[in-house]
């Protein structure tokens, strides 16, 4: 069944979803992957390039469907680059000719395979110095998929029957992340292997359970919880390699071809919203005025999560002046539904502040900050939802959907995110505003839950763990609180390894959030 479901899945998909896929199967095989094609083309045919175990260079162009002679024609163009120009890489001796590979999840006809036989030869005849080209069609990619997923599938019938689930779901809601990580952890990240090499396997292996498991959301172009869900991935990854011990060397290339689709996915989002005039999606009639704020907050915050990543990351990329443009323009609709919306709003300060509007960003702060202690005072009725609520949950209940019925009342009195965004007022010398309704808030419980196991922070769900509660003081010294705000001398190496993880990660998973991590990417993103 899970070998009909891998077939079913590279029969429908194209070649980007596939991609990571095939990357992964080439680094089991000894690759070295130096090259992806994502939000920065290559372009001269090449979509993937890396170094096999003998240091020899190859290049690889994805394909779709069947290759029959009137196909080979229209590609004949980005073929001829493949093959005859050099790879332009950094880690590349141009000097040194490449192997090159077509690759198709389809068939490739006789005919076409006479053509490149014929190209092999003749330029092999007259000296010329081209690459030989090389063919993997739909079988070949089926079998080494099914061979490289190996022994991490489900086994027993809650798992099988999660995965049918998972699998079959109609892929235009939001990705169900408590089942995605579940599935995983419960499945491919089960306990911890005696063997090395099998903990390795296992999260080579994810990669291409996940390509496949999301084939619903790929055919619905639902970029969004494709984010989420490489994103939740990435989470299990860095979890298990902590538990399970692991070099740095033995999981960083898995988890870098998880980023690079954390970015693509982000990235294809951005570009259907450019092409858009609002942020409608359906019948307008039913898009009522909650859930159309709500998308613009959670569409907007991880936007610019992305474009806080790829200034951090590199060097030489250029902010989008459009997007910084369509940000100004919603500021007005955004909408804090509860405190699972924080991180879109964290996230949005700090690219508003890259971008040097400050005046904006101080806007949305006190915002923030005004909302959850006006909102969770004590004895309000309708208080902020804490984190364990999302977007969804809280709009079920506004509208009575399922009798979904949430008590807001009960989160009166205390709150999850008051004291990290007291931390960041303090970062940015907003001493007025804090002193001036320190008196309010001071009658608000800071909450925060504490995982036994800090790798716990990257899961869904744990039992292992304590809810830790403590009320602000009556009387706040200015000074100690700049100190205590400013300190990242207590932040754990795991927090600053997987940074550039978390500012991903705290939109996935809120509830994960705590002051430490929220320190820590506000003083970072501050330096940039």
């Amino acid at each position: 069944m899970i070998e009909r479901a891998i077939e079913n899945w590279l029969i429908n998909t194209n070649e980007k979803n596939y991609q990571i896929a095939f990357c992964q199967v080439l680094s089991q095989e000894g690759h070295r992957v130096i090259y992806v094609s994502s939000h920065r083309p290559m372009e001269q045919g090449k979509d993937i390039v890396t170094i096999n175990s003998s240091s020899d260079y190859c290049a690889y162009q994805l394909k779709t469907g069947n290759i029959d002679l009137k196909e080979w024609r229209n590609i004949l163009g980005e073929i001829k680059e493949l093959i005859e120009l050099p790879i332009v890489h950094p880690s590349v001796d141009k000097t040194k000719v490449h192997k090159s590979f077509i690759v198709t999840n389809g068939k490739i006809t006789d005919e076409v395979r006479i053509q490149i036989d014929q190209m092999n030869e003749d330029n092999q005849r007259k000296g010329r110095r081209y690459s030989y080209l090389n063919i993997i069609n739909g079988q070949s990619l089926l079998k080494e998929f099914i061979d490289a997923q190996g022994k991490f599938i489900p086994t027993n019938l809650e798992d099988f029957r999660l995965f049918l689930e998972l699998f079959l779901a109609e892929g235009t809601d939001f990705l169900p992340k408590n089942k995605f990580f579940n599935f995983l952890n419960n499945t491919v990240f089960k306990g911890i292997p005696k063997q090395k090499s099998n903990a390795i396997n296992a999260i080579a292996s994810s990669i291409i359970i996940t390509a496949y498991l999301l084939n619903s959301y790929q055919i619905k172009n639902n970029f969004y919880a494709l984010f989420e869900a490489w994103t939740s991935l990435a989470a299990c990854i860095a979890r298990y390699a902590q538990k399970t011990e692991l070099k740095e060397k033995d999981w960083v290339d898995s988890l870098n071809l998880v980023t690079s689709e954390i970015v693509r996915n982000l990235l294809l989002l951005k570009a259907e919203i450019s092409k858009r005039k609002d942020f409608l999606e359906g019948d307008w009639t039913g898009d009522g005025r909650f859930i159309y704020r709500a998308r613009t907050t959670i569409v907007l915050g991880a936007l610019a999560t992305l474009e806080i990543h790829l200034q951090m990351t590199d060097k030489e990329y250029l902010q989008d002046g459009k997007l910084l443009k369509l940000i100004k323009d919603n500021i007005h609709i955004l909408w804090i539904w509860g405190e699972s919306a924080f991180p879109y709003f964290f996230n949005l300060i700090k690219y508003l502040e890259l971008n040097k509007e400050s005046h904006i960003s101080h806007f949305l702060l006190d915002g923030l900050f005004l909302g959850i202690i006006n909102k969770n005072s004590h004895g309000s009725k309708n208080g902020l939802a804490n984190p364990y609520y999302s977007v969804n949950d809280v709009l079920e209940a506004a509208f009575g959907i399922d009798k979904a019925e949430i008590d807001f009342s009960q989160f009166s009195g205390s709150s999850y995110m008051l004291e990290t965004v007291i931390l960041m007022m303090a970062i940015r010398n907003k001493r007025k505003i804090l002193s001036e309704n320190w008196q309010k808030l001071s009658h608000i419980r800071f909450k925060e839950f504490k995982p036994n196991n800090l790798e716990d922070t990257f899961i869904w769900h744990t039992e292992e763990g304590l809810n830790y509660t403590e009320f602000p003081k009556t009387t706040q010294s200015w000074a100690e609180l700049t100190k205590k705000a400013n300190d990242l001398a207590g932040v754990p190496d795991l927090y600053i390894k997987y940074s550039d993880l978390l500012h991903f990660f705290i939109l996935v998973c809120p509830h994960r959030i705590n002051k430490i991590i929220i320190n820590l990417l506000d003083q970072k993103s501050l330096k940039i």
